[in-house]
């Protein structure tokens, strides 16, 4: 019996140790991120070059949250205050209503079956993303694990390009194809692999066409970002006092800079994408994600 205590106290030791070296771990990769809350102290330049980073990597296949992770461990910030950061996924989501426009409308008139595989495909984000938010939080603190995830993209990307997708419109897709498509979309939840290289490869690997895998790919973003956008303006909201308070005595030029950078960049970005994945171009990424991860695990592992 007493055997049986002392066992028990010690997996709890050893459990609330590992619980601490987590949040000191994660504290040492926040504060190498270096976050932002004055938009002030952030400035024109600054804005800008954040809404190209925002632009750029929100729709190429290379995963955003890699990069920005990898970023934190080598000790360069990229600081967004909470303000800034809203306006540039505001801006990327914009984009998306943009690009897609005739793609979204034909959905409500036409092809409202799309409208129900987006929900299916969304479930599997949602559910395993809340039950073990945790788990993938920490997988950030590990290098080795995002070049792991950057390796990921890579293959995923790799045999989309040797199915050379389908015929199939996305009206045959089907429930399973649909709940298949939003498990690949739930790996990206990992940072390093890539959430609209994922949803590509998935579709085009389910037979898809190429440019419907590429709409329906960033169609289905749209719920995803929304849902984190608006939770993360209720906490700011809540945090801040109300809606008034939240941008009130802001400085609007650096928030505007980079709302404009961040929506011209990503329709920039999304038409190159476009031509790379109509024309069976997915390799190029494939091989920049593969140099990222033998560049990353060769400092992280023998450099550093």
């Amino acid at each position: 019996m007493g055997a049986s205590r002392r066992r028990e106290s010690d997996g709890d030791e050893v459990r609330e140790e590992s619980r601490l070296i987590f949040r000191a771990r994660r504290l040492l990769w926040e504060r190498n991120v270096g976050q932002v809350a004055d938009i002030a102290s952030i400035g024109y330049v600054w804005a800008a070059i954040l809404g190209l980073i925002q632009g750029l990597t929100e729709f190429l296949p290379v995963s955003s949250s890699g990069h920005l992770a990898m970023a934190g461990h080598v000790g360069f910030g990229m600081p967004a205050g909470p303000e800034l950061d809203a306006f540039l996924h505001l801006a990327t989501l914009l984009t998306v209503f943009i690009y897609f426009r005739s793609a979204i409308i034909r959905c409500f008139r036409e092809d409202r079956r799309v409208l129900a595989y987006i929900v299916v495909a969304s479930i599997p984000t949602g559910v395993i993303g809340l039950l073990c938010k945790d788990y993938f939080e920490a997988l950030r603190l590990s290098p080795n694990m995002i070049c792991a995830g950057f390796m990921v993209t890579a293959a995923a990307l790799s045999m989309a390009e040797l199915s050379h997708g389908g015929n199939y419109r996305l009206r045959g897709l089907g429930g399973f194809g649909a709940f298949f498509i939003g498990l690949c979309q739930t790996l990206a939840i990992s940072p390093g692999i890539s959430r609209s290289g994922s949803t590509i490869s998935g579709a085009m690997l389910c037979g898809i066409d190429k440019e419907e895998a590429f709409a329906f790919s960033f169609i289905l973003s749209i719920p995803a970002v929304f849902g984190a956008a608006s939770l993360h303006a209720y906490n700011l909201c809540k945090e801040r006092g109300g809606p008034a308070a939240l941008f009130a005595g802001q400085e609007w030029g650096p928030l505007l800079t980079g709302f404009v950078v961040a929506a011209v960049t990503g329709f920039v970005a999304l038409s190159l994408l476009d031509w790379v994945v109509v024309r069976g171009k997915l390799a190029w990424f494939a091989a920049y994600c593969l140099l990222a991860a033998g560049a990353g695990f060769v400092y992280f592992n023998f450099v550093r």
